[in-house]
C-alpha cells in the first residue's frame, strides 16, 4: 500500500510529535471517525514520524529511506493488516502476534495497522486483547474504526483514543484549493459532495465535478437522456453517483426557496440556472423528487431494477 499525504490529518501528527518529545507514546492507539477521513493515511504518517531518520522540527521529514519505504508501502517493520471487506478472523490476528513477537529487521517502532477493526471476530478480539494488555516493547499498535459500538469494550479500554471529525465545508474547500489547487466552484461543490471527508472520493476530482454537470444537465435540460440512462444503469457505483448529485441539486433549490444564502449551497457554479428553476417548482415538487431519489438509492442498494423509477423522476422534473 502506497502512502497518500492528501487526507493526513496533520493535527494528529502534531500531537504525537509531542508524544514522543514527552516520551509518552502509548503502545496502542484506538483511531475513531467517519469513514474517508483519513485515518489510515494519518496511522502510516504516524509510522513515519515514529522512524524517521531525518526529522525536521518535529515532523517526519518524507525524503529519507525509511519515509520513502512507508511511502512505496515495502517497509518490512510497518505491517497493514489490509481490509477485504471480509471480517478479520484469528489467523489474521495470531500471525499479526507472531511479527510483533519479532525483533525489528530496521524500524526503531515496529506499527501494525489494523484497518475497520470492527470486523475482528470475538474470537480475533480476545487474541488481540491479550497482546494489548501485555504490549511487546519498541511496537506500536493502531487500529481505526468508525463503528467502534462493533468493538469489546475490552479493546476500546486498552488504547488511547484519537477522535477525527468530519471537515467543516469551509475547511474541506481551503485543503481543496490550497493542496489540490481547485478552482473556487469545484472546490465548493466537492466540500458538499464529500460531507467534509474528502477520502469518500476517487481522485479525480475533475471528472467528479465534470460528471456532476452531465447528470444535472442530462436529467434537467436535455429531452432525451435515454443513452445517458443506459450508461448509470449498467454500474451500481454511476448510479448511486448520479443520485446524490441530483440530490444535492435539489436540495439547493429547496434552499434557495427557503432564502437561504447562496454561499451555503452546493452547486454555486451553476447559480443562474438554480434561480432560473426555482421560479418553476413548488415546495410539493421539490419534496416529490427528493423523495423519490431517496427511494431510487435504496432500490439500487437493494439490487431492484430502477429503470421505471429513474424515468418517473425524469418525467417529474424535465422542463423545457
Amino acid at each position: 500500500m502506497t502512502v497518500s499525504t492528501d487526507i493526513v490529518n496533520f493535527s494528529v501528527v502534531e500531537r504525537f510529535s509531542l508524544f514522543l518529545k514527552s516520551r509518552r507514546l502509548a503502545h496502542a492507539y484506538f483511531f475513531l471517525g467517519p469513514k474517508g477521513i483519513g485515518k489510515l493515511e494519518t496511522a502510516l504518517a504516524v509510522s513515519k514520524l515514529v522512524n524517521c531518520e531525518n526529522l525536521k522540527e518535529g515532523m517526519f521529514c518524507d525524503e529519507c529511506s525509511v519515509c520513502v519505504k512507508i511511502n512505496n508501502g515495502n517497509h518490512p517493520d510497518i505491517h497493514v493488516l489490509e481490509d477485504d471487506g471480509e471480517s478479520i478472523k484469528i489467523e489474521n490476528i495470531r500471525t499479526l502476534i507472531s511479527s510483533i513477537q519479532l525483533r525489528s529487521f530496521e524500524a526503531r517502532t515496529k506499527v501494525f495497522l489494523i484497518q475497520n477493526a470492527e470486523r475482528l471476530t470475538i474470537e480475533a478480539s480476545n487474541a488481540l486483547l491479550k497482546t494489548l494488555e501485555e504490549p511487546s516493547r519498541g511496537s506500536l499498535i493502531i487500529l481505526t474504526t468508525s463503528m467502534p459500538e462493533h468493538l469489546l469494550a475490552t479493546i476500546r479500554s486498552r488504547c488511547q483514543v484519537v477522535h477525527f471529525f468530519s471537515l467543516a465545508n469551509a475547511s474541506a474547500k481551503k485543503e481543496l484549493i490550497e493542496r489540490q489547487r481547485c478552482e473556487e466552484g469545484m472546490s465548493h461543490f466537492l466540500a458538499h459532495f464529500s460531507d467534509g471527508c474528502l477520502g469518500n472520493m476517487d481522485q479525480d476530482y475533475q471528472g467528479i465535478f465534470d460528471r456532476k454537470n452531465k447528470a444535472i444537465n442530462e436529467f434537467i435540460f436535455e429531452e432525451d437522456s435515454e443513452a445517458y440512462f443506459k450508461t448509470i444503469l449498467s454500474d451500481k457505483d454511476m448510479m448511486r453517483e448520479s443520485m446524490r448529485f441530483l440530490f444535492l441539486w435539489f436540495k439547493d433549490l429547496m434552499m434557495i426557496k427557503n432564502g437561504v444564502p447562496q454561499q451555503y449551497l452546493a452547486n454555486i457554479d451553476r447559480v443562474s440556472d438554480l434561480k432560473y428553476f426555482e421560479k418553476r417548482y413548488c415546495f410539493k415538487n421539490i419534496e416529490e423528487v427528493l423523495s423519490d431519489i431517496i427511494m431510487t438509492q435504496k432500490a439500487v442498494d437493494e439490487n431492484f431494477n430502477v429503470k421505471v423509477p429513474l424515468a418517473i423522476i425524469k418525467e417529474k422534473i424535465w422542463k423545457k
